[in-house]
């Protein structure tokens, strides 16, 4: 009897054990809002994920270390990055290297996820939480302790491990054992939760190609060596993987076809199935631009070749053209940057009219008169047909690596610049608006704005999209700010306003889908 006694306390002890977690993630709710674990105004990343460390025999960092420079770290409070449930809680959990606590979240999709704070102590006035107690986003977890080789925090997030305090430190890389870059995570998370969020996807890789839409709103893109198709809501459709290099990807009568490196274009139906293939004959390496009919690859040569609308033969080749990096399509100059800031000016039937070396990147408009704009650091200026550049406006503020440029229909000019000298990710950008004359309308501050801006106007209102991966809807009478939020940031940006009322976007890693209605509501 007591046989039975015992092994029934030990069966009923499991079982309350296995359930207990459960029950608690149940009442410590759903995720509902993210941010970071300490002020990242303050604190800056010293360490990066998945960094070898020369300390740890070349081991990947499973983690991002956070330091808010000498004296200003050590006892600085860390918080729970959002709503969820304590899985571990020791002071002494990493030994002579500090506590560590890790809480878990469940998201809105029903995905899970652990976030870790290592390196951590506990004072009276930031005591750890209790393990299986439910924590706030921005609750206090601990406080910075002082840890080697400085004081700092060590943040994880990984999928794995859920109540055991990670090495730190792995042989194979972080991303195959089941831990996350947090930074992306945080970030996107933030995107994902806000209400005009409709869908995402993610890629493989920052996108190279712009992805073609389709009439019904479907868009096709290439996802590394994959041709893939997502629905309108951005489901999945069908996928085709290539056993050869896909270096382009364009509207072909009702649907797409792909470029291939050997100089084969194939088309792709609606449902997938390849149709016939031909051969242009001219070896490819990367599609450059689609401009109207025109469709622009560059060689491993070095030459820039432009189809047409047969996308059969070239129509013209322009030789000794670097590797590009960036370009833009004016009526009548289009703008060819390489990786060393050189500008080419091309006219539409491969003339090349000008080439200017810029101290930065630059971004480009179109002129109401179809000629290029060219905003760089040294100034707004205007490339003509003849390939003659002229100053815009002289007391525009400079440009360059973090600016942007639209001239709307009506002539009013836009211009997105950051202030400089600059030596810290926060410095502030500006819009500025100058009506048709020149004349200043108004000046608008863009807290948080980074990377290369692409400006549109939707009616009264702007939409601003940066390679940062800030995504921003303001008035156009003042330029204040209705909507803004932020994704993790790539090279480039696309994106498209449906008749649907779905703006699109592609933006770094990930293609996402967020109601305008929505987005831009607060413009009134």
């Amino acid at each position: 009897m007591r046989s039975f006694g015992y092994r029934f306390f030990i069966t009923l002890s499991a079982l309350l054990i296995a359930v207990a977690p459960v029950r608690a993630q149940g009442q410590c709710g759903t995720v509902t809002s993210i941010g970071f674990p300490v002020d990242v105004t303050q604190f800056r990343l010293v360490q990066d994920y998945g960094v070898p460390s020369p300390r740890h025999q070349g081991r990947y960092h499973t983690g991002e270390d956070y330091y808010g420079g000498r004296g200003s770290s050590y006892g600085q409070p860390v918080r729970a990055i959002a709503a969820g449930r304590v899985t571990y809680s020791a002071p002494l959990g990493w030994g002579r290297d500090g506590g560590v606590v890790i809480i878990e979240h469940t998201f809105p999709d029903g995905s899970i996820a652990y976030s870790q704070y290592g390196h951590m102590e506990e004072r009276p006035e930031t005591p750890f939480p209790a393990r299986y107690g439910c924590v706030k986003m921005g609750d206090v977890v601990g406080s910075v302790g002082n840890a080697r080789p400085a004081p700092h925090l060590h943040f994880e997030i990984r999928t794995n491990q859920p109540d055991v305090p990670g090495p730190g430190y792995t042989w194979d890389f972080p991303d195959q054992l089941g831990w996350v870059k947090p930074t992306p995570f945080v970030t996107n998370w933030s995107a994902w939760l806000q209400a005009s969020h409709r869908w995402h996807t993610s890629l493989s890789a920052d996108w190279r190609i712009p992805p073609v839409e389709l009439d019904d709103h479907s868009l096709v893109y290439l996802d590394s060596n994959r041709l893939r198709r997502l629905t309108p809501d951005g489901r999945l459709l069908w996928r085709v993987n290539f056993d050869r290099q896909a270096v382009g990807v364009f509207a072909y009568e009702n649907a797409a076809a792909v470029a291939f490196a050997d100089g084969t274009m194939q088309p792709f139906g609606l449902d997938g199935t390849p149709g016939e293939a031909w051969t242009t004959n001219v070896p490819l390496q990367q599609q450059v631009l689609v401009t109207g009919d025109t469709l622009m690859f560059q060689t491993p040569d070095n030459v820039l070749v432009a189809f047409g609308a047969d996308r059969t033969t070239p129509a013209w080749r322009l030789d000794g053209m670097p590797p590009i990096v960036d370009a833009f399509a004016a009526p009548k100059v289009w703008a060819f940057l390489s990786a060393g800031h050189r500008l080419f000016s091309v006219s539409p039937d491969g003339r090349l009219l000008d080439t200017a070396t810029l101290r930065a990147p630059a971004s480009f408009a179109a002129a109401r008169d179809g000629a290029l704009l060219a905003y760089s650091q040294g100034g707004l200026w205007r490339v003509g047909a003849d390939g003659v550049w002229s100053l815009v406006k002289d007391d525009a503020p400079p440009g360059g690596a973090d600016s942007g440029v639209l001239v709307a229909d009506d002539g009013t000019l836009y211009v997105v610049s950051r202030d400089r000298p600059c030596r810290v990710p926060t410095c502030p950008s500006t819009l500025t608006a100058y009506d048709h004359n020149g004349g200043l309308r108004w000046q608008a501050d863009l807290p948080g704005m980074s990377g290369q801006a692409q400006v549109q106007k939707m009616d009264d209102k702007l939409l601003l999209v940066s390679t940062g991966g800030n995504i921003l809807t303001l008035k156009d009478t003042d330029g204040a700010t209705c909507n803004a939020m932020r994704i993790y940031g790539g090279v480039r940006v696309w994106d498209s306003l449906g008749a649907d009322g779905v703006l699109r976007l592609a933006i770094g890693t990930q293609m996402m889908g967020l109601d305008w209605q929505t987005l831009s509501g607060d413009c009134g």
